[in-house]
């Protein structure tokens, strides 16, 4: 299964702006690296994803990432990103990429 058939499974665009709680999501790595991503929305017609974006310099963010970028992306062992299916919510996402869970999601 690639990446945007987990994606589809998540809220549209916008969907869970103020909402509070755990939500539905996917998380995103590139092997052999601490980059990760944890999504919980995603958006087929503009082809992008929002969520927590953890590049691994120490200063995660919230935002929108590229499906097509994420797809293109490969580790320094020229491995693709991948989908952990074990992990199912954000707040999963969050503690599995060791980044605090804001107050204003819980």
């Amino acid at each position: 299964m690639n990446i945007r058939e987990h994606l589809e499974k998540l809220p549209g665009a916008y969907k869970t702006d103020g909402v509070k709680g755990d939500l539905p999501a996917v998380y995103v790595f590139m092997p052999g690296t601490s980059v990760t991503w944890v999504l919980w929305e995603y958006d087929p017609e503009s082809n992008e994803a929002f969520g927590l974006a953890d590049l691994g310099l120490g200063f995660p963010e919230l935002g929108y990432v590229s499906v097509s970028q994420l797809e293109e992306i490969k580790s320094p062992d020229n491995l693709p990103v991948e989908v952990d299916v074990s992990i199912k919510t954000r707040f999963a996402g969050y503690k599995t990429a060791g980044v605090p869970i804001p107050s204003f999601l819980q």
